[in-house]
């Protein structure tokens, strides 16, 4: 693949595709991961957080736990309580005060996604009356703490058994219930940055088109004034990026044709693989396969305006997740990246202003350029080798410092090459530069990617 970068010609400034990132409640890092999370790949712009509602309030005696122990399931064996996702939920040390302080701290705003109950009030054993006064209480009570909350997404997934299994029309219905929750807190408190309301966080993109397509409709035969979304929010976990684009313009499309309204959307969950439950060892490589995808992913939606995707997930189970996890945790106690940290530095490491590259690169390539120097990242993320010849025109003088940041099976690599504490350059060299270009090739292979520093 022909890569020519034009180190004078800016295209755009370059978005901060790496600031929408994702945390865990089913495996909840220590409290001082948001903080070297942060440390390494940047302060999130959006950062998505959880609460259980079942966690913190208990609907058998109602009574609110503020600061539960995550993880802990007080409903073990009750046959009046929905089975949800309780069997992969790993009880943690941390408590939720901990969880929402450390990680509103590391994050300029806070997306809450607030799940669980879905079931018991669409069949009637909760009320909607009183789900809607227990989520009220919830919102406020953890607003208060946490001023920069600001999205507020209803449900996760809610359409599969494990989250609920709600019908639209049933999703909908409690869908209502948050948009007048939200809309009286903000007129009570008249907060400084104002809850918004979005949904579905649906799964599976195009493969579930009928089901999304039926949300819109449900939306838009809604009373106009009624209407409240401020954002909408969709899952995909698929090898192919390309189904990105297809239901990007699938969804404008219906937007425009419905009159509803053009917000943010964030595709909150994504990685493109599916290997979901192993054994630490077992489908490490897979997290290599996720991380080349995603670099492929977020350069492709990139332009895609008024579209955002946050990477599963920045801290999970490495006996359920590793493909998805971007750090684990040592039996020293210190966090190290996988390939899905590195793969995200390298994208924290891109620098001001997108440079021109003459050819189509399929988003397997991009450059930036700033402060006299050029960063070009490529992924590999299909079954053979790539091979790259490159051009960087338009440097100045005679030589030019490269340093390239190799990520493989091997180097820079936690889960199944060296062991290394950081993402650290492999190769450094000093190359010529003959009339301001500058020429290099490199073999990539599979599922692999390399992020080269010129100047």
């Amino acid at each position: 693949m022909k890569i020519t970068v034009d180190s004078q010609k800016t295209v755009r400034k370059w978005p901060r595709v790496e600031a929408y990132q994702n945390t865990t409640l089913r495996y909840t890092p220590p409290p001082d991961f948001a903080a070297y999370s942060a440390s390494v790949i940047g302060k999130p712009k959006i950062l998505r957080c959880w609460i259980t509602l079942d966690e913190v309030w208990d609907n058998r005696t109602d009574e609110y736990f503020w600061d539960y122990q995550i993880g802990v399931n007080r409903y073990e064996n009750d046959p009046g309580h929905y089975f949800y996702d309780w069997l992969v939920s790993v009880p943690s040390e941390t408590k939720f005060i901990d969880y929402l302080r450390t990680n509103s701290a590391q994050a300029e705003e806070i997306l809450l996604c607030f799940r669980r109950y879905e079931r018991e009030v669409t069949d009637g054993i909760i009320s909607y009356e009183k789900y809607e006064k227990v989520l009220e209480k919830v919102l406020e009570h953890y607003k208060k703490l946490f001023p920069n909350i600001r999205y507020i997404e209803c449900c996760n997934e809610s359409e599969l058994s494990v989250f609920g299994g709600l019908t639209i029309p049933e999703y909908y219905r409690i869908y209502k219930c948050a948009s007048r929750v939200v809309k009286k807190l903000n007129k009570k408190h008249h907060y400084q940055m104002p809850l918004e309301l979005g949904g579905t966080a649906m799964s599976g993109l195009v493969g579930r088109w009928n089901q999304w397509s039926e949300f819109l409709t449900t939306l838009a035969e809604d009373e106009p004034e009624e209407r409240d979304i401020s954002f909408y929010s969709v899952h995909d976990y698929a090898k192919n990026v390309y189904r990105l684009m297809d239901f990007y313009v699938m969804h404008k499309q219906s937007v425009k044709r419905l009159g509803l309204p053009d917000v943010p959307l964030f595709i909150d969950e994504y990685g493109t693989t599916g290997y979901w439950h192993n054994q630490f060892g077992e489908g490490a490589d897979e997290n290599m396969k996720n991380a080349s995808g995603i670099i492929n992913a977020m350069i492709l939606g990139s332009y895609l305006d008024g579209a955002y995707i946050f990477p599963w997930c920045t801290f999970h189970d490495p006996v359920r997740q590793v493909n998805y996890t971007q750090f684990i945790k040592t039996e020293d106690g210190s966090y190290v990246p996988t390939p899905n940290g590195n793969a995200v530095t390298a994208l924290h490491m891109m620098l001001e202003n997108e440079l021109m590259i003459e050819e189509y690169t399929e988003h397997k390539a991009v450059a930036t350029g700033g402060g006299g120097k050029v960063a070009l990242l490529v992924t590999n993320p299909g079954d053979a080798p790539l091979n790259i010849d490159v051009t960087v025109n338009g440097l100045s003088g005679y030589t030019a410092g490269m340093a390239q940041y190799l990520v493989n099976g091997i180097s820079n690599n936690n889960l199944t090459g060296e062991q290394t504490k950081s993402f650290d350059p492999v190769v450094k060299s000093l190359e010529k530069v003959i009339k301001g270009r500058l020429n290099f090739k490199a073999d990539i292979e599979p599922h692999a990617f390399s992020l080269w520093i010129i100047g």
